[in-house]
């Protein structure tokens, strides 16, 4: 089958320590075909993508990319970071603009007496230490349902990004405690059409699994979802395509017998 990535970050993004053009010959040095960047908008200025991502510059150099290796399918898209006070907000700027995937995930919690960014331990260690495992996971939880609620997004991006450091604080990941939260998640997805990420990050994080694993993935498989990615979410090319391989056996494990990749928001299918 052909080989891909799709949630990839550049220099585009904030965060990101690989230009397009490096993440693209890599993509060709390791026999990937297809490859889609993901580049990070966040609303909130607490965040420090917050307009970062300059549109020009981004459509700029993908049409170098795909001119530096036409044997790759290079995809344009954006990972929002989903906040219900913005989702009108997010709506606009998204729709304003012609991608072939939107990534939807939930990185921000705000809670009665401060705020996380679970992906970032600067601020959540007394997220974390001042709350039970689950005061932490539910809130984080229940954002994500309002953002596959509000229609945003093709993907949802690594459901349970919340134990990245979570684990550190709770010990290792119990879907099944949380069996409840996630499968409402799961079925607003499968209701709003909305395929389901398996990011790979968690492999080369202290979570250890991606996200989600397996069991989560059954889960979607049962409720009748069929709509996956895969993703590194790789920041630096040394990331790119790793973990590709488990997360096909994963998806093969949970009884999905194709993969999907987007192109101009419409679900492309890739037999497994």
């Amino acid at each position: 089958m052909r080989a891909m990535d799709l949630h990839v970050h550049s220099t585009c993004s904030a965060d990101g320590r690989s230009s397009i053009a490096e993440h693209v010959q890599q993509a060709a040095a390791l026999g990937l075909v297809e490859l889609g960047f993901c580049e990070h908008v966040d609303f909130d200025p607490r965040d420090r993508d917050c307009g970062y991502l300059n549109l020009a510059r981004y459509d700029r150099e993908l049409v170098d990319a795909r001119l530096l290796e036409p044997g790759i399918r290079v995809r344009q898209g954006v990972e929002i970071t989903y906040q219900a006070a913005r989702a009108s907000e997010i709506d606009a700027w998204v729709n304003a603009h012609p991608w072939d995937l939107v990534v939807v995930s939930v990185h921000l919690v705000d809670y009665a007496d401060g705020w996380a960014m679970v992906s970032e331990p600067r601020t959540t260690r007394s997220y974390f230490t001042g709350h039970s495992q689950r005061q932490a996971y539910v809130p984080y939880f229940e954002e994500l349902l309002r953002a596959v609620r509000s229609g945003l997004g093709d993907v949802l991006g690594h459901l349970d990004l919340v134990k990245r450091y979570g684990t550190v604080y709770y010990g290792p990941f119990e879907p099944a405690a949380f069996e409840d939260e996630i499968r409402a998640v799961l079925q607003a997805a499968i209701e709003e059409g909305a395929g389901l990420e398996v990011n790979t990050s968690g492999l080369r994080q202290p979570a250890g699994e991606s996200y989600p694993g397996l069991p989560v993935l059954r889960w979607y498989r049962e409720q009748g979802g069929e709509i996956v990615t895969i993703g590194s979410d790789a920041h630096h090319v040394d990331d790119l395509g790793a973990g590709v391989g488990e997360a096909l056996d994963l998806v093969r494990a949970a009884g999905f017998r194709a993969v999907a990749i987007f192109e101009a928001r419409q679900v492309r299918w890739i037999d497994l």
